[in-house]
């Protein structure tokens, strides 16, 4: 098997690499330091196969900055929308099958049970659009393309959610989250898992949530965070994080209030959930050691 992984240096196409290689297949990692997707003459190069020729290829660039994209929208349009479609035709020509990464943000947040892959999308962000925009356009061009939406990701490799929380309570920061949008968190280092045990199965194209297998809100997620990383660290003190609501923490681009996914579609083809967050956060701090 050989494996492509576009957006080879961020947080899920770092630990992607690394469970690709782990389970023996030839891969090549790429990033904007060596092809910039956006400029055909540097496209040319995939297509004239300068680093070979692979079986699976996956698609972890993006336009990732949700609440500039309000003012960038032609921006994230082209990165998350134009782009992924131009990609996905050409890998269908090259017969490279393609894993793209999408997100919750295509949903609204009105569901009262969890979001599966036939509930229609109604995104209420310029970034949700734009990655509304790239499923379209890659299911459109290359009908074997696997589609994954995902969601609140989190993993050793640079910026997240519970490193963030970690390093404030460690400093002693008075601690504010918001408590009334509720989600899916899920790990990069089981989300790779999930998506190598995919592309090995090779599945029918289409759309497939994959995230993690508890739903809680922002501040719940905080709360466990900061336990885990204290337990981890052996630190026994007071973990004091105020609950506040959306309308307390205004941002331009409006999150889904619930935006959790349901992932039964890709437990039926046998692959194994992901771990509890517990279990999953216990590793993160193993891995991160100091946020």
């Amino acid at each position: 098997m050989r494996s492509l992984v576009l957006g080879a240096a961020g947080m899920l196409g770092t630990d992607l690499v690394a469970e690709c290689t782990r389970r023996g297949w030839e891969t090549v990692g790429l990033d904007l330091a060596d092809i910039d997707l956006t400029v055909p003459t540097q496209v040319q190069k995939l297509k004239d196969r300068d680093w070979g020729s692979f079986d699976w290829v996956f698609n972890c660039a993006a336009y990732t900055a949700v609440d500039k994209a309000e003012e960038e929208t032609a921006l994230a349009q082209r990165l998350n929308g134009i782009v992924p479609g131009m990609l996905a035709s050409l890998f269908a020509d090259m017969k490279w099958r393609l894993v793209h990464i999408s997100t919750d943000f295509v949903f609204d947040g009105g569901a009262t049970r969890p979001y599966r892959e036939d509930d229609p999308p109604n995104p209420q962000s310029s970034y949700g659009r734009s990655k509304l925009l790239g499923e379209k356009l890659v299911l459109q061009s290359n009908p074997d393309a696997l589609v994954c939406r995902t969601a609140w990701l989190y993993g050793p490799h640079g910026k997240s959610f519970p490193r963030t929380m970690a390093a404030a309570w460690s400093a002693g920061k008075p601690l504010r989250v918001v408590a009334d949008q509720t989600g899916s968190p899920t790990c990069t280092l089981d989300l790779a898992r999930v998506l190598c045990d995919l592309a090995a199965l090779g599945p029918a194209g289409g759309l497939y949530h994959t995230a993690g297998p508890e739903e809680m809100t922002w501040h719940a997620f905080a709360l466990r965070s900061v336990h885990t990383y204290a337990l981890a660290n052996g630190l026994d003190r007071p973990v004091d994080i105020e609950p506040i609501t959306t309308a307390d923490w205004p941002t331009p681009a409006k999150r889904p209030a619930y935006s959790v996914l349901d992932t039964t579609k890709v437990a039926s083809l046998g692959i194994e959930a992901m771990r509890p967050v517990d279990a999953s956060l216990a590793d993160f701090f193993t891995l991160l050691g100091t946020p």
